[in-house]
């Protein structure tokens, strides 16, 4: 690649002197979704992709789609290779890179009412696979959040969509510029699937680690081998204390900012302390749990986030947090949690305290948690990699899309 000084301006900004500027409505004509599915004949029909199957990675999973019978005069509405799909009403304007990758398995297609397509006239003035990148790309979304702008919801129209003017790059580098991006995309669908693989791995691992020490006569309560921790105080009214949170499946704490002494009311608070097993009870069927380090000294929790120090030689803490990440600490967690859904099903502590786990030797457990470290790190290795092709992939995005680096 090498930088180009040579702009031109344009009704969308500056853009190399040698690329166009249209209207998509001089490029495409956009085609509806089909309302209404047949829930009687599911299975039955052809592919129908749902609202909520519309997502931005060229990538559509047909093990979740629905089916609808198609009546003759709608079968011009079939979706074809190179088409870009778009949701007529979200959160935000999230539209979908182009259908080709489902063609290879499904040859017959159609989107729902809530999505609309776009399709080119001409592959020959821009290049599918490049329009969909150019139309995901950061200045063109910019721009259609604009025009989807509501009151309370993003809402696209067709007619809104094809008031876009795009800036058209020659036919050779618009090719090329999509076979750069897609390299990107197919190493960042690579390490997904490697991350998918990984994490079936782990908690199958995690899994047969304890099921395998659950066999063994080493069931303890959790009430003989932890002390509760509570280090209560009475906030002063025009103190600011920091707060602690615990992310639901097992994602660790988080911290929340400062409020005063006084916003706190009547509220029971205790000073965290270091190394210890920390559990949201509102959340706790949920996985809401976590470890204290000294990094927590000085941050506040409520009653709601009761602690537990391990006894020493008795239990190792990163043991304890292991296992009621695993499928049979969840599972224990929910016993202990009865009632309905949401924050009706909270810990009830006296519960927790009575279940048992297995505690094996320390040496075990070290063990143990060696062998779990080891498998954590390799997912977090590949989850950093995905982070950093993402934003490697937005950088590149910007600057080719833009004309700012153009490709020898």
């Amino acid at each position: 690649m090498k930088q180009t000084t040579q702009f031109k301006n344009t009704a969308i900004g500056k853009i190399p002197i040698d690329w166009e500027v249209k209207k998509l409505r001089e490029l495409g004509d956009t085609f509806s979704g089909l309302s209404g599915k047949n829930k009687e004949d599911f299975g039955k029909g052809y592919p129908y992709i749902p609202y909520k199957n519309i997502f931005q990675n060229s990538k559509i999973d047909i093990n979740f789609m629905d089916y609808v019978d198609i009546k003759e005069s709608e079968k011009q509405h079939k979706v074809k290779y190179g088409d870009i799909f778009f949701t007529t009403s979200s959160e935000t304007v999230e539209e979908v890179g182009m259908s080709s990758r489902l063609l290879d398995e499904v040859d017959i297609m159609y989107l729902n009412s809530f999505c609309f397509g776009f399709r080119l006239k001409n592959n020959n003035v821009l290049d599918p696979l490049f329009s969909s990148y150019l139309l995901r790309g950061e200045n063109i979304r910019k721009e259609l959040n604009v025009l989807a702008q509501g009151s309370t919801r993003f809402n696209l129209s067709k007619s809104e969509l094809i008031k876009l003017i795009i800036p058209i790059p020659p036919l050779l580098e618009q090719q090329k510029i999509a076979k750069v991006l897609s390299t990107w995309d197919k190493a960042i669908q690579e390490t997904n699937s490697i991350i998918k693989k990984l994490k079936t791995r782990n908690k199958a691992l995690a899994n047969k680690l304890f099921l395998d020490n659950d066999k063994k006569p080493n069931q303890k309560q959790i009430m003989q081998i932890v002390d509760r921790v509570r280090n209560s105080f009475t906030p002063e009214k025009d103190t600011l204390y920091k707060q602690i949170g615990i992310r639901s499946h097992a994602k660790g704490l988080f911290y929340k900012e400062a409020v005063t002494g006084e916003s706190l009311g009547n509220k029971s608070v205790f000073w965290i302390e270091p190394n210890c097993f920390i559990v949201n009870i509102v959340f706790a069927w949920e996985r809401a749990i976590g470890k204290t380090t000294d990094a927590d000294i000085g941050f506040i929790a409520s009653h709601r986030f009761p602690m537990y120090r391990p006894k020493g030689g008795i239990l190792n803490l990163d043991y304890l947090l292991y296992f009621f990440k695993s499928p049979k600490g969840k599972y224990l967690l929910e016993l202990a949690s009865p009632g309905g859904a949401g924050r009706n099903k909270t810990l009830g502590q006296t519960e927790f305290l009575k279940l048992k786990i297995p505690a094996p030797s320390m040496e075990e457990q070290i063990r143990l948690v060696d062998v779990l470290d080891t498998a954590t790190k390799e997912l977090q290795h590949y989850q950093q990699k995905l982070s950093n092709l993402k934003l490697q992939k937005k950088g590149l995005m910007q600057q080719l899309l833009t004309g700012k680096t153009r490709i020898k």
